[in-house]
């Protein structure tokens, strides 16, 4: 019998008794919407009469589908018991805050805001009361902030115990930037000047916590010149720090753009176009040399392996050795000559090859990893062509020439350069393109 049936065994014998808590402050109504047992869920709020709905830390199973950021169990649980929406744990967290934290989908927000009244978007949590708007724009969910702001516009004026806005907490922690933070309703208010308790703007903090948001101190909206308590601007803070979040380059960037900013603005939304076009050009090139050096790795084994086999054959020759004075038996065969000579071809192209994609790892230059590439590579296919011929000619010259298998062997061989030929005609086409 599924735990399914024995929960609606159980619910059916009584379905007055209220199923309290365990040990540990969960309810089973807790409990199922905790592990997302939506059948569950739905069994013990569609039968029991008045089952209890507490769990940890004071949370209750709204919390519960809220945290585990399951929609259906969530609406469940909201058409059966909106007023939950209001309830708080131990810590002041409403839904809604959790909601905000857990991931950038409006949809359980704007759920929990169709049931709820006006009031909990106000609520402000007991460590600092802090709003959900607050705790979205603190983790970046852009998408729940403009959720809130469309239906809660005057939210955002909103301010903790420090006296942080909603442009403060976007400040406060690194992250994706969307456009909420240049919203019609913040440039209105003067949200993105505000002052927090010690003086401090959202660009004083972008400043102190290091924070490489171009966008926001290239707005025309934002005052670069504000000073805070201590009559330090941003560009005074950013200057005095020891860029330890941010390389030396990426600072001196800031700086550049904090410079031009503060005395001509256009000017420095061009410098930011030309400095973006070069940082992206960089990444690009970064890019590249990672995924040659990525590549090279993999061709270094083919090499490796040729090196290895041609290495190997070379001394375990073809008919062997002449007992008497170490000479190989078949030296006067022409074929075994052949075999002797592409062998060795074989084995030094290789090493070739493996020696440019050792030395890959050395180099950082663009040009110069591209020609040891092309290079190892051309080596290496060469190398392979040239194990096969050692190895045809191999068979040749231990095989009697009259023997049907020693012609049909070499024509199988010879079928390898087919695939070589028709892949090398397709290079050449795409390079033309």
């Amino acid at each position: 019998m599924g735990h399914s049936n024995v929960v609606k065994l159980l619910i059916e014998e009584d379905p007055e008794f209220t199923y309290g808590p365990n040990s540990s402050g969960r309810t089973p109504l807790y409990i199922a919407a905790e592990r997302r047992f939506t059948d569950m869920v739905d069994m013990i709020i569609s039968t029991c009469h008045s089952p209890a709905y507490g769990g940890f830390k004071s949370r209750t199973a709204l919390h519960a589908a809220v945290i585990c950021n399951d929609k259906e169990i969530t609406e469940k649980i909201l058409e059966w018991k909106p007023a939950l929406t209001k309830e708080v744990d131990d810590n002041g967290w409403s839904p809604l805050h959790f909601a905000a934290k857990t991931g950038d989908d409006p949809t359980i927000v704007s759920l929990l805001l169709k049931k709820s009244d006006k009031s909990v978007v106000y609520l402000g949590t007991k460590d600092g009361k802090k709003t959900a708007l607050h705790i979205a724009s603190l983790h970046h969910h852009g998408k729940i902030v403009e959720e809130l702001l469309s239906q809660f516009p005057d939210c955002s004026e909103q301010v903790d115990d420090k006296g942080h806005n909603i442009c403060h907490f976007a400040m406060m922690e690194k992250g994706e930037y969307g456009t909420y933070l240049l919203n019609d309703w913040l440039r209105l208010r003067g949200l993105v000047n505000e002052e927090d308790g010690q003086g401090n703007t959202p660009l004083h903090l972008l400043s102190s916590n290091e924070i490489l948001n171009y966008s926001f101190i290239l707005s025309p909206e934002v005052d670069k010149k504000a000073c805070n308590n201590e009559n330090l601007t941003a560009f005074d803070i950013i200057s005095s720090s020891r860029a330890q979040d941010i390389t030396a380059v990426e600072k001196e960037v800031l700086l550049m753009i904090f410079r031009t900013a503060m005395n001509d603005p256009t000017a420095a939304e061009g410098l930011f176009k030309q400095i973006n076009k070069v940082t992206q050009s960089e990444a690009f090139k970064e890019k590249y040399i990672s995924e040659l050096k990525h590549r090279g790795e993999a061709h270094l084994i083919v090499s490796a392996l040729i090196t290895t086999v041609t290495f190997a054959a070379g001394f375990t020759l073809p008919g062997g050795y002449n007992g008497d004075d170490g000479m190989a038996i078949l030296t006067r065969k022409t074929a075994f000559r052949a075999f002797v000579v592409t062998d060795t071809i074989a084995l030094v192209l290789s090493v070739s090859a493996v020696f440019l994609h050792f030395f890959m790892t050395v180099h950082n230059d663009e040009t110069v990893l591209r020609k040891h590439f092309l290079w190892a590579f051309s080596f290496t296919m060469l190398g392979m062509g040239a194990m096969v011929i050692a190895f045809t000619t191999g068979l040749y010259a231990v095989l009697p020439h009259s023997s049907g298998l020693a012609i049909f062997t070499c024509i199988l061989c010879s079928c390898f350069f087919l695939p070589f030929f028709l892949e090398f005609k397709l290079l050449g086409k795409k390079k033309n393109q």
